[in-house]
């Protein structure tokens, strides 16, 4: 059976990655057992399709990023 260690240790590769039978079975044995694990490998899956989830914010334009770089010099201008 899987330490709890192990289960972290290993998360990428049992949920993206190709895992032998073997390796399923006692990740899910594990898991029958452990909360904690479980609530980890939930909170994982989440994190990793929030950070692979492309974002649909707009292009700035060139005025903003005028704007935005001249507010940036002067505040670095400042002492």
């Amino acid at each position: 059976m899987l330490t709890c260690k192990q289960v972290c240790d290993n998360a990428t590769n049992y949920l993206e990655g190709p895992t032998t039978f073997q390796d399923r079975l006692s990740l899910r044995a594990h898991l029958l057992i452990c909360r904690d694990c479980r609530r980890f490998l939930k909170q994982f899956r989440t994190m990793v399709g929030a950070v692979n989830e492309p974002a649909d914010l707009p292009e700035p334009s060139d005025e903003e990023i005028d704007a935005l770089v001249r507010k940036l010099s002067s505040q670095s201008a400042d002492p």
